[in-house]
């Protein structure tokens, strides 16, 4: 597929409502929020865009790599990679490949320093990406993320309440919306993490603010999808979220009870695509129900080649040994942004 460079066009804005302009000043009042002006229309939903962005545009449109033709077909898919990864790792060779297949047009994210900095900074960048494709595409786009890439979105949801009217579906695999127990023997032990591990600890700042309040929003449709041999997000159901009429939690055990399948795996898993799969060609979120069980007990995912395999796996695996190794420690979690207290 034709790799296309994002050059969003003019976007075009409704008039402006008083009572909407109101309501946003008053919002903004109370959440500090210092931006009161209506984002560009074409969603129900739009909201105030939110606090100034560190990233700037250029280097986004720098990190997006984009395929296929963003206002043809289903909503055009913005794929976010987990902390140590990179956009090639950990979507390359399995969903970039399905997707491909089924000429479904799709963006993958690069953030920086492989995810292990500050994850505030990874969700700004969501926050251009998702302006980017969604005036490109000229509608809504959905998203797909994997471990710390399937809870860095609802960052840019919660602080950004523009970008809640320009997504349609948010499926998370393996994600980090509660954090894990698991960094925190490694991060108090040593003294030292990545600050992203930090931010990921259960109940760190960055978690305590994410989760504050709503976890979802009425607009986007959410499916949590996690396995219970998860061993990096433990317990493995702080990949879910709050329960609500717009929110499928579910287990890919609970599609196809034999399925073994780790953290890492979660990328290429079949029962995953399977749920992922349903969410993105259906309203509303996953439903069991019309997911087929025809193919429960084959390990990978569609265009998943298995001959290429165990390269691209130790591939992948090699790219977060180097970023583990290399990237900066620090001793405590990063202050929360001034948007965020």
């Amino acid at each position: 597929m034709r790799r296309t460079p994002l050059r969003p066009s003019t976007a075009r804005l409704r008039p402006a409502v008083a009572l909407a302009a109101a309501a946003l000043a008053f919002v903004s009042a109370l959440t500090g929020v210092e931006a009161l002006t209506v984002g560009p229309a074409g969603a129900a939903g739009a909201g105030a865009p939110g606090p100034d962005l560190r990233p700037t545009r250029a280097q986004v449109l720098e990190a997006l790599d984009c395929t296929g033709d963003l206002t043809r077909g289903r909503a055009p898919v913005l794929l976010l990679h987990g902390t140590t990864s990179s956009a090639e790792a950990n979507w390359s060779w399995n969903w970039d490949r399905a997707l491909d297949a089924r000429d479904r047009a799709h963006c993958d994210l690069q953030s920086p320093d492989s995810a292990n900095a500050d994850i505030q900074v990874n969700g700004e960048y969501v926050v251009r990406a998702i302006r980017l494709m969604h005036r490109r595409a000229g509608r809504d786009i959905s998203i797909v993320g994997h471990s710390q890439g399937g809870m860095v979105g609802r960052w840019a949801l919660k602080y950004w309440p523009d970008t809640r009217g320009m997504v349609d579906d948010y499926v998370g695999l393996s994600s980090s919306h509660h954090g894990t127990e698991v960094f925190g023997a490694v991060c108090e032990t040593l003294g030292r993490c990545t600050p992203a591990n930090w931010q990921q600890l259960a109940g760190s700042d960055f978690l305590t603010a994410l989760n504050r309040g709503r976890e979802t929003y009425d607009r986007v449709d959410y499916t949590a999808i996690s396995t219970r041999y998860d061993e990096v997000v433990v317990p493995s159901t702080s990949a879910h979220l709050a329960p609500g009429s717009n929110v499928t939690n579910v287990a890919v055990q609970d599609l196809c009870p034999t399925e073994v399948v780790d953290h890492f795996g979660m990328a290429y898993d079949n029962a995953a695509w399977l749920i992922g799969l349903d969410a993105l060609e259906h309203r509303g979120p996953a439903r069991l129900d019309r997911v087929p069980t025809a193919t429960c007990g084959q390990p990978l995912m569609p265009d998943v080649d298995p001959v290429t395999f165990p390269a691209e796996v130790a591939a992948a695996l090699a790219q977060t040994a180097r970023s583990s190794a290399t990237s900066p420690m620090v001793t405590a979690e990063p202050p929360l942004a001034p948007y965020a207290r």
